[in-house]
């Protein structure tokens, strides 16, 4: 039986595929007389262009280096052995970028909850309810609190921060997480409007809160950006970033506090 050569095989795959030597040569990113040269068999593609024929051409490298003979058994073992480690270490970095993704959004989600716990430790009446209505009441002590649950803003908010870590962009859930933890007792301390109490608007602590929760929204995407462009927190531009973001969050309580109107009417 004849042994066809290495060059007629990778002319006869490249034939199969319907490609010429330099849309070959274009994929592989070789020049087009290094294909003629491989075909002629003036040459051989090194290991690394052999693997990238192999992948544009889509067949299986032993079968260009032709592995039922002897002299070539030992190289296509080796290559086949190569394309399979390859294959197993872009699975385990798929699967270990999952994993880190699932653990900081499990550590948002817990920080939320501790949040909504604290929250119900200071504003809800465990001597007034069971456990249970305690865990999952809506009663609250302090206005604010008990409009974010009420309304179901709090666990609205959570998905928004929660979900993007799962896509690895915990830099945003991280930064919503805090704004809106602090928005909490600010609005809350910060909110009374004891000129609109006889109209049932006796508090703009949800206003606060809102305001601050937009700022959070945007400074955790400006945060993402900066960081896919390789800026630091701890440098310049971070510093920059934290200052003009605590600068949002006070421009959004001073205006709350100075410029919404005294409600009229009966």
């Amino acid at each position: 039986m004849t042994l066809t050569t290495l060059g007629e095989r990778i002319r006869d795959a490249r034939r199969a595929a319907g490609l010429s030597q330099e849309k070959l040569a274009e994929r592989v990113g070789v020049t087009r007389q290094a294909v003629t040269k491989w075909e002629n068999g003036q040459s051989a593609p090194s290991t690394e262009n052999l693997l990238r024929l192999a992948e544009v051409l889509g067949v299986p490298a032993n079968t260009l280096l032709d592995a039922a003979a002897p002299e070539l058994q030992m190289q296509a073992d080796q290559i086949y052995a190569l394309q399979k480690a390859k294959a197993r270490q872009g699975a385990d970095e798929v699967l270990h970028a999952f994993l880190c993704n699932l653990r900081t959004a499990f550590a948002i989600f817990a920080g939320w909850i501790a949040v909504y716990l604290l929250g119900r430790l200071i504003c809800g009446d465990l001597q007034g309810s069971s456990l249970l209505g305690w865990l999952f009441g809506t009663d609250s002590r302090y206005y604010l609190f008990g409009w974010l649950l009420t309304s179901g803003l709090y666990w609205i908010s959570m998905l928004v921060s929660v979900l993007p870590a799962l896509f690895h962009k915990w830099r945003f859930a991280a930064v919503t997480l805090a704004v809106c933890a602090l928005a909490v007792p600010i609005g809350e301390a910060l909110g009374k409007n004891p000129a609109n109490a006889p109209y049932g608007h006796g508090h703009d602590g949800w206003l606060i809160w809102c305001g601050m929760w937009l700022v959070s929204l945007i400074a955790g995407i400006v945060l993402e950006r900066m960081a896919a462009k390789g800026m630091r927190l701890r440098g310049r531009a971070g510093a920059v970033w934290l200052a003009a973001t605590a600068a949002a969050c006070l421009t959004v309580v001073l205006l709350c506090r100075l410029c919404v109107p005294v409600m009229t009417g009966a």
